[in-house]
């Protein structure tokens, strides 16, 4: 997966939302990889976790195919949490983390996941 075609939408995203957590969907459409932004509809605490607007992930299907999940910590931390892992591995989708001040990003596996996270 080639990050450079995302990866500075995904910062932009997170830079818009912040403080509060960004999120999308990497999305592969013919053959580019893109980022597909998300509206964060966490009821509580939206600087600590998010949960993707089902129609934003629907409409984004309909594009092209989801190879994975994005997010931000407005914190800057590139550490996943444990709920993120959790999804990763539930979900069976990479998940990335942007940190849109120092312009860095960190990838989960799921197969990087064991069932103690």
């Amino acid at each position: 997966m080639n990050t450079f075609n995302w990866l500075n939408n995904a910062y932009e995203h997170s830079a818009e939302c912040h403080p509060e957590e960004c999120c999308g969907l990497i999305l592969s459409i013919k053959d580019e990889t893109v980022y597909w932004p998300c509206k964060n509809i966490a009821k509580h605490y939206k600087d600590k976790s998010f949960v993707i607007d089902p129609l934003d992930y629907a409409a984004g299907e309909d594009q092209g195919e989801v190879v994975g999940i994005c997010h931000s910590h407005p914190d800057g931390s590139l550490i996943f949490s444990r709920n993120d892992r959790l999804a990763c591995k539930f979900i069976d989708l990479p998940f990335f983390l942007v940190d849109h001040i120092n312009k860095k990003h960190s990838a989960l596996f799921p197969h990087e996941v064991n069932d103690e996270t």
